[in-house]
């Protein structure tokens, strides 16, 4: 009788063996690939977006940003965020922070709603790189 090989010591043999690619230059191997296929159709460079809020006389830029629905808090709430850089030397005081009213964001392909009470923080990496991240309820309440 022939015992099955389970799928981890299978898995570990086609690695032994050349048949699959594995860790950080395998990796490397296949992007190198796929861009030579492919170009940077998938890859290409998000373009800045702009959060405005009232009380600020100007739009704040942002730099590699994301908007992204967060997982269910324990009560089951459900957020929204949207993160991004800020321009080096941004001024902290034309940056809000804590409860805001947001008139709206502009990020390329996104629709996000329009004139919501919003949480901001701001945390600095390293000067003079601060990242911004803005958070409300999907379902619009406070």
């Amino acid at each position: 009788m022939i015992a099955p090989t389970s799928d981890s010591a299978r898995v570990l043999g086609q690695i032994a063996r050349g048949e699959v690619r594995a860790g950080a230059e395998g990796a490397r191997e296949i992007a190198a690939r796929h861009e030579a296929a492919y170009g940077n159709a998938f890859t290409r460079d998000v373009l800045d977006g702009e959060v405005r809020f009232t009380g600020y006389s100007q739009p704040i830029p942002l730099s590699g940003w994301h908007y992204t629905e967060l997982a269910p808090d324990y009560y089951g709430h459900v957020f929204m965020q949207i993160g991004g850089w800020l321009p080096e030397g941004w001024p902290s005081e034309s940056t809000p922070a804590g409860t805001a009213r947001m008139d709206y964001a502009h990020l390329h392909g996104r629709a996000v709603p329009r004139e919501l009470n919003v949480q901001v923080e701001v945390k600095g990496y390293g000067e003079p790189r601060r990242f911004i991240k803005i958070q409300w309820r999907k379902d619009g309440a406070a």
